[in-house]
């Protein structure tokens, strides 16, 4: 039984064969969040910005139940959209609360239409490469004529510039290895 496979508990076991795949890949990716929140949790605790965390953890509940509210009768296509839409509202509160577009957690933006792509093909990455495309313009016209965003002062910018970028490449890599799979 593959790892695919074994997350079929978090589905209904009425979807269509052609949701099924898609749906595996929201549960698992629905569980490395589970996993990964505490993580995230603990790292912008040690930094001294809990409020990070606090939104950590309520964006992560929402990317974690997308799976489960799909198993208790949501569309797939509204899973799938909730569970991204929990990463791209983490990210903006990130992006406007540790400095905008120079904010560490900015590069993640990409993960919204890398994930749409790999759980709804191409029309959904359009779209969400399109809301990410508006987010950098607002947050740059934000930043040069409204107000700067000025960065939380976190205890060690450099430790939260090395996990961002190393959480990124992990998170990217897991993503692609995944689009791999579809053919082997």
């Amino acid at each position: 039984m593959t790892v695919l496979a074994r997350l079929d508990r978090w589905l209904p076991p009425d979807l269509p064969p052609h949701t099924l795949r898609p749906a595996r890949h929201l549960a698992l990716l629905a569980a490395i969040t589970g996993a990964s929140v505490p993580l995230l949790m603990l790292l912008y605790h040690w930094l001294g910005f809990d409020p990070a965390a606090i939104a950590v953890l309520c964006a992560g509940i929402v990317m974690v139940a997308a799976p489960l509210l799909l198993h208790a009768g949501l569309g797939f296509e509204a899973a799938c959209n909730l569970f991204i839409t929990g990463l791209f509202v983490l990210k903006i509160w990130l992006a406007a609360n540790l400095g905008g577009l120079g904010a560490a957690s900015t590069a993640w933006f990409v993960l919204c239409p890398l994930v749409a792509a790999l759980l709804g093909g191409a029309r959904p990455a359009l779209v969400w490469s399109a809301l990410v495309f508006k987010t950098y313009v607002v947050l740059f016209l934000w930043g040069r004529f409204i107000s700067p965003l000025v960065p939380y002062p976190v205890s060690a910018p450099d430790v939260l510039a090395f996990a961002g970028q190393l959480g990124l490449l992990v998170m990217a890599s897991a993503i692609a290895l995944l689009f791999c799979g579809e053919r082997d």
